[in-house]
C-alpha cells in the first residue's frame, strides 16, 4: 500500500492521481485482474478482495470502540472493526476481515466525527496470513449540512494500487444524500435515508410499518438505503443499517453493530466500493447514534 494520506498530508484526490497513474494506463490489465482467480503466489489487493467479497450478499460490521474512561481522557486507543458474513452451509457467522482506524490524536480528539483518518481492511486468511485488500482515505471536511457548496464529506477507496472510486456528499436541502462514483468518475449509486412527503423529509417510521426509528434499548436505527444512479425513484437495491442490540447488557457495551446488504447485481469492485463507503456513513451516523 502507498503511504497514508493522514500521515503524509496529501488529499485523497492527490493520492488518487499518484496511485492511479499506473492503473489508468493499464485499464485492460486491471479488468483482467478482476476476472481471474487468485493464484498460489502473492495476490494483489484486487485478487484478495475478490476472494473475500465475491460470495458475500451481506456483511455485518462490529466496531469495538474506546471505553468511556478512555474517551474522557482523550486516549489515542483506536477502534477495531470486525467483518462477518453468514456461512453458506449454516446460519453461523464467520469473520472474514479486520481493520483498525488510523488517525492523528489532535484531529480525532478535537474534530470527531469530522476528523481525517485512514483505514486498511485485511482478510483473515489463516493459511497465508492477513493480506490487505481495501483502503479508505477520508480527509477532514466540514460536518454534514444542508445547502453546502464546498467542503463536502468524501472518502476515496483503493484496492491495492487500484483506485476503485469515491463517495461524496452531494448538495442537498432536506435529506442528506451521498453519491458513489467509480474510478472513471461515473456515478453508480446514490445513498440516502428513506424519505416521505415526496422526498422532502426523512422517514422515521419506514414503509409498511418497518419501525426503524429506534430499538427498544435506545439506538437510533434510521438506515441509509442504496439506490441506482440511473433512477432514484426506484425501490432501494441495498441498505446500510444499524443492527438493534437485543439485550440491555449489549446496550451498555462499547460495540457498535451495523450491516450492509449489497445489490444483487453488484460486482466485486462495487461491493468493495460500498464497503468502503459504509466506513464513512458509519463515522457520520451510526457510530454516534447511541
Amino acid at each position: 500500500m502507498a503511504s497514508k494520506s493522514v500521515q503524509s498530508g496529501t488529499t485523497p484526490a492527490q493520492e488518487s492521481m499518484d496511485r492511479g497513474s499506473s492503473s489508468s494506463s493499464d485499464d485492460d490489465d486491471n479488468n483482467s485482474v478482476d476476472n481471474k482467480q487468485g493464484g498460489s503466489g502473492g495476490l494483489s489487493g484486487t485478487d484478495v478482495m475478490k476472494n473475500t467479497l465475491q460470495s458475500c450478499e451481506t456483511i455485518e460490521i462490529r466496531q469495538d470502540r474506546r471505553g468511556w474512561l478512555q474517551e474522557c481522557f482523550c486516549c489515542i486507543t483506536k477502534s477495531d472493526f470486525r467483518y462477518l458474513t453468514n456461512d453458506g452451509s449454516s446460519s453461523k457467522s464467520i469473520e472474514i476481515a479486520r481493520s483498525k482506524e488510523e488517525f492523528t490524536f489532535p484531529c480525532r480528539c478535537c474534530f470527531a466525527p469530522c476528523h481525517a483518518f485512514d483505514m486498511t481492511i485485511k482478510d483473515t486468511n489463516k493459511d497465508t496470513g492477513p493480506e490487505e485488500f481495501l483502503e479508505v482515505n477520508r480527509p477532514f471536511r466540514c460536518c454534514v449540512g444542508t445547502c453546502k457548496c464546498c467542503c463536502n464529506q468524501e472518502a476515496t477507496i483503493f484496492s491495492g494500487d487500484d483506485h476503485l472510486g469515491d463517495i461524496r456528499e452531494s448538495f442537498w436541502c432536506c435529506v442528506p444524500t451521498f453519491k458513489v462514483y467509480d474510478n472513471e468518475k461515473q456515478e453508480i449509486y446514490m445513498i440516502r435515508p428513506p424519505t416521505c412527503w415526496n422526498g422532502m423529509c426523512i422517514d422515521c417510521t419506514g414503509p409498511e410499518g418497518d419501525k426503524h426509528l429506534c430499538c427498544p434499548h435506545g439506538c437510533c436505527m434510521i438506515p441509509c438505503d442504496i439506490y441506482p444512479s440511473s433512477n432514484e425513484d426506484t425501490d432501494r437495491i441495498g441498505r446500510m443499517a444499524k443492527i438493534p442490540k437485543k439485550t440491555l447488557r449489549e446496550t451498555y457495551n462499547e460495540t457498535n453493530y451495523y450491516k450492509i446488504q449489497f445489490p444483487n447485481d453488484a460486482t466485486t469492485n462495487q461491493k468493495g466500493l460500498l464497503l468502503g463507503s459504509s466506513i464513512l456513513i458509519n463515522a457520520l451516523y451510526f457510530e454516534n447514534s447511541e
